[in-house]
């Protein structure tokens, strides 16, 4: 049904702040002010602003979301890394682009999209149909109202209103599925060498004067941690002592506050038939509509009339026709108001007079009506009281919290004047390293402040600190003890070490070089193993799975060129710790694509489509990305 959806439904601090405010719009006037001043943003698209703000909220949906799907394996540090938070930032800059370009093209969300839509999401259907109290209640949990949800949805219909088609407009022939097959199933002959490394006793062994120099050369890679040690203040919701009963007078306050969480409305059971007409057309097709429902009406007034066998034969909303224009249980505030007016007007198991709407004429059958209940107080108290003292506890964190961040403001050099007014203990950590993983220092919030700059050389206290839901803390850097090189008679083994491995890795690299440049010169890969005294070794019929070989040797003799009659490729795998592989290629087999199933072959044509529309997609973004100026502020993340 082409429906709208909407939704009915100080300090010492501040005085400070108007101080401050006061002198400059003294001086230079509050016109000043009101002019377009320097924009903070994360990222700008065209005309169009990220703030830190959406950034913010749109990041924290994000890891609230990986934390419900990967349960015990969800590590929150992996969200403080910067490539995580620019990936976000690039998801938001990629809608941001296809949102102007659908704009530009006039695209648009009908609002029968947005209502299908979220009548369709299953997390708001009961028995298989949309139940308007599980929505609210699901939209309550998540701190969403429902307008501010249809919103969130239309935008991102917004989105894949350019992107679904773009990607749809992939296909793949029967010839791409074939050349695929021939490629992906082609078996190789492959020969291969291993290459021994080097041992260490083949390597001259560093004097003095080399330890010395390749110490001085690399002096960065010998330097001790860097680390420090904190003081913080911490505050714990868990620990404050709040009451626990409440009193009888808070709760009924409290119920006549919230009385709307305890009020099931009105809702009516409706049914409708839907002559469709757009709100410009002509005269003549707004006549002929009319004259269309004024039949339709004319039949559902005979005796016997079958509502829902003339709605599947009759109604143009594709999205109830085939349940005999079923909508389910309305409530107020759910629909077109027109169509509202009419629906709540009607009594119980009657069919009403055409009413028009944006989307067109209805015929509304009211099937049945839920009267309003309101859940008396005493059914609810114990849910309230459990509310109430939970609400305490919020309050009082709150306030201290607030207090606390309020004091450190007034002397952010400090931790000492806010513990002695709020009773808490000045605590210690370290020294630690940016690797702690003990105590507080363990949260990757704490080091990330603790290792600032700005805490380290200015000596200030940090803002608070989120450790857990309602638990925080400030800390503040005691000491300081930075990175610096490590004498040569403290690490001169590992010099030594580093210095015998590198030569180790040139020696491997350059003996296999030599190697592979005799094979190009035309000798026999025989010839070269046995100047070696290494083995050939055969691979017959191999596959790109390769299973049975070593990865790289694998790639890399699929990566050489198809050989020619009575010749072989050759080249050179590295296999990683300083060993090597010299490859012949002797015979390649394409694929017999005619050798696949027909169901293998359509799910496979299925996968490529998937692949190519994403490069489709990726296509048609960078194309407007670079047809759009894009700025981008990281350091604002």
């Amino acid at each position: 049904m082409l429906q709208t959806l909407r939704e009915k439904t100080t300090g010492w601090i501040a005085a400070i702040i108007v101080i401050l405010l006061v002198v400059p719009f003294a001086f230079f006037g509050i016109e000043n002010y009101m002019s377009p001043g320097v924009s903070v943003y994360v990222a700008k698209v065209g005309e169009a602003e990220i703030t830190p703000d959406e950034f913010r909220t749109r990041f924290e949906e994000y890891r609230r979301q990986m934390r419900q799907m990967l349960g015990d394996r969800f590590d929150g540090r992996m969200f403080d890394q910067p490539e995580i938070k620019r990936q976000m930032l690039d998801r938001l800059v990629e809608e941001q682009l296809l949102l102007q370009a659908g704009e530009r093209m006039g695209l648009t969300v009908p609002p029968a999209r947005l209502q299908k839509e979220i009548l369709q999401v299953q997390a708001f259907q009961r028995d298989g149909k949309f139940d308007p109290d599980l929505y609210r209640m699901m939209l309550q949990g998540q701190n969403m109202s429902p307008r501010e949800f249809e919103q969130r949805v239309r935008r991102d219909l917004e989105v894949q209103a350019l992107s679904e088609p773009v990607s749809r407009s992939a296909f793949v022939t029967e010839a791409y599925v074939h050349d695929f097959l021939r490629l992906r199933d082609q078996r190789r002959d492959v020969a291969y060498v291993l290459v021994p490394p080097p041992g260490e006793e083949a390597i001259e062994a560093p004097d003095d004067a080399a330890i010395q120099a390749f110490h001085a050369a690399n002096a960065d890679r010998y330097q001790s941690d860097e680390q420090v040690t904190i003081e913080y203040l911490e505050v714990d919701a868990a620990g404050i002592e709040v009451p626990t009963v409440a009193d009888e007078e808070s709760l009924r306050r409290r119920y006549e506050e919230q009385g709307f969480r305890f009020r099931e409305p009105e809702q009516r059971l409706l049914s409708h038939i839907l002559v469709s007409v757009a709100q410009d057309a002509d005269a003549d097709a707004q006549r002929a509509a009319r004259e269309k429902v004024d039949a339709i009406a004319a039949r559902l007034a005979e005796p016997e009339a079958d509502f829902a066998a003339i709605a599947r034969e009759t109604s143009d909303d594709i999205g109830s026709k085939p349940t005999g224009g079923d909508l389910g249980w309305i409530e107020r505030g759910m629909t077109d108001p027109a169509f509202e007016t009419a629906a709540f007007a009607q009594a119980a198991g009657s069919v009403g007079q055409p009413v028009q709407s944006a989307e067109g004429w209805h015929l509304i059958q009211v099937r049945e009506v839920r009267d309003e209940v309101v859940k008396p107080f005493e059914s609810v108290r114990a849910e309230l009281e459990r509310e109430y003292l939970e609400s305490e506890r919020e309050r009082a964190f709150s306030e201290l919290s607030g207090k606390l961040v309020d004091l450190v403001y007034r002397d952010p050099t400090t931790l000492a004047p806010a513990a002695s007014e709020l009773g808490l203990e000045i605590r210690r950590e370290g020294p630690f390293s940016r690797t702690a993983s003990s105590g507080i220092a363990a949260n990757p919030a704490v080091r990330e402040q603790a290792f600032s700059s700005v805490l380290i050389t200015e000596g200030t206290v940090s803002d608070s600190i989120e450790l857990e839901p309602n638990h925080i803390a400030v800390i503040r850097v005691a000491e300081h003890f930075p990175a610096k090189p490590l004498p040569l008679d403290d690490v001169r083994d590992r010099v030594r070490t580093d210095i015998v491995a590198e030569r180790v890795a040139e020696a491997a690299k350059a003996a296999a070089e030599a190697l592979e440049a005799r094979l190009t010169a035309g000798e026999s890969l025989a010839d070269v193993a046995a100047s070696i005294g290494a083995e050939v070794a055969e691979a017959k019929d191999t596959a790109r799975s390769g299973a049975s070989l070593d990865p790289a040797v694998v790639s890399e003799a699929f990566e050489l060129p198809r050989p020619a009659e009575g010749a072989a490729s050759r080249g050179l795998a590295t296999l990683g710790g300083n060993r090597y592989a010299l490859i012949e290629v002797q015979a390649v087999r394409d694929g017999d694509p005619n050798s696949v199933a027909a169901a293998e072959r359509e799910a496979l044509r299925s996968q490529l489509g998937q692949a190519l529309s994403g490069i489709e997609l990726r296509g048609l973004l960078d194309t407007l990305r670079r047809a759009t100026d894009v700025k981008v502020a990281e350091e604002r993340l």
